[in-house]
């Protein structure tokens, strides 16, 4: 009864005033079809823990060189196209109705032929989700689980240092000191990630800074391998 009445209360609003998109402010949707559609693809041709462009799909010579714990990262759109203000109205805006929509664009197709076990959202550090209220990263991950058919755990991973955001380091370095140490584990991680194959779900991947330090945290706890579902990717050259 409760979810009927949400629904009709969702539908008289929709009709009184009509979403618009928070990329051009067409009428219609919060992500119009014509902002999807001109949203950019991550090209097959990438590195395949950082996404920036090769000749051929492989590991570029900076990921070798890092033996980073993170062993695949599956990135679906260019965060510098319209869904990337979608992922900033969401993130930053409160626009929580965009969940199905974001949700609803990860590229499966990779990621169903990687034998996760389950997804973990990356957790914010609870003095900035005081002040948000709601972890992006734990409602994507609800939604791609659905899609994937595996179970998502938000109880294995802990944010223990608060840092500045990511999106306000100058630099690669900088980004990737400022997480030296970012994430542990919970009490039941080990009993929960041991032996298995751990999909971790963020918005945005840049330096994989972020992902890398809590893939560090997985592996000491256990898991065997540890890939990144990431909505949006920025390589590092695209910084520059």
């Amino acid at each position: 009864m409760i979810t009927a009445l949400r629904e009709i209360t969702s539908g008289a609003i929709n009709l009184l005033f009509p979403p618009t998109c928070v990329h051009c402010g067409r009428e219609g949707a919060l992500l119009c079809p014509i902002c999807v559609s001109e949203s950019t693809l991550v090209l097959q041709n990438v590195c395949r823990k950082c996404a920036e462009p090769l000749h051929k799909p492989g590991t570029c010579a900076r990921c070798v060189a890092e033996a980073s714990s993170l062993d695949r990262l599956y990135g679906s759109y260019l965060y510098e196209s319209p869904v990337g203000s979608a992922i900033r109205a969401f993130k930053f805006d409160d626009v929580r109705a965009l969940e199905p929509v974001l949700g609803g664009m990860f590229n499966i197709a990779a990621m169903s032929r990687s034998a996760a076990d389950l997804v973990v959202p990356i957790p914010l550090h609870k003095s900035r989700l005081r002040s948000r209220d709601y972890i992006q990263s734990e409602i994507l991950a609800r939604q791609l689980s659905e899609r994937l058919g595996l179970k998502s755990r938000n109880d294995v991973l802990v944010r223990v240092a608060h840092t500045v955001p990511q999106s306000e380091l100058p630099t690669a370095t900088a980004k990737h000191g400022a997480m030296l140490g970012g994430f542990a584990t919970s009490s039941n991680a080990s009993s929960v990630v041991t032996g298995k194959r751990v999909l971790l779900v963020d918005d945005v991947f840049t330096t994989g800074s972020t992902v890398r330090a809590a893939a560090d945290a997985l592996k000491s706890a256990g898991a065997s391998w540890v890939g990144v579902a990431a909505l949006t990717v920025q390589p590092i050259g695209a910084l520059k």
